[in-house]
């Protein structure tokens, strides 16, 4: 599952990092957490960054325990960021997981034929259209 992440981040313009012990960015640091993948892609005035977790078996706990919120980023002046925090789970799987994981988490649901992309719920919900 990691691979065929790894390959759609590519296929994005991202370079990919496998479990990485540190930070590969001096503008980034974090305490105790080492995601599954780690996404940069930077371009003038933009930096942005991809926290992956692949998880065959989704837990809460388990998700909680990985200490993703310690996770610290400098901006360069004049300069935009993004930071994507990606859950990966296989199909079948998800419902597992409390259903506020999706405040945190961009999910996608992985099988054979690739992969089902859903937004952070609270991304979706602040792109509709004014009433």
């Amino acid at each position: 599952m990691k691979e065929k992440v790894s390959k759609e981040l590519a296929e994005e313009g991202y370079s990919v990092f496998f479990e990485p012990l540190y930070a590969p960015s001096r503008f980034l640091s974090w305490v105790s957490y080492r995601p599954d993948l780690f996404g940069i892609r930077a371009s003038p005035g933009r930096q942005e960054y991809a926290l992956v977790e692949c998880e065959t078996r989704p837990s809460v706990r388990k998700l909680a325990s990985k200490n993703f919120m310690s996770l610290d980023v400098q901006t360069r002046l004049n300069s935009d960021l993004s930071v994507r925090r990606i859950l990966v789970v296989p199909r079948g799987t998800l419902a597992r997981l409390d259903p506020s994981v999706r405040r945190s988490w961009e999910t996608w649901i992985y099988d054979i034929d690739g992969f089902q992309r859903f937004q952070r719920a609270c991304e979706a919900t602040s792109t509709a259209p004014d009433p």
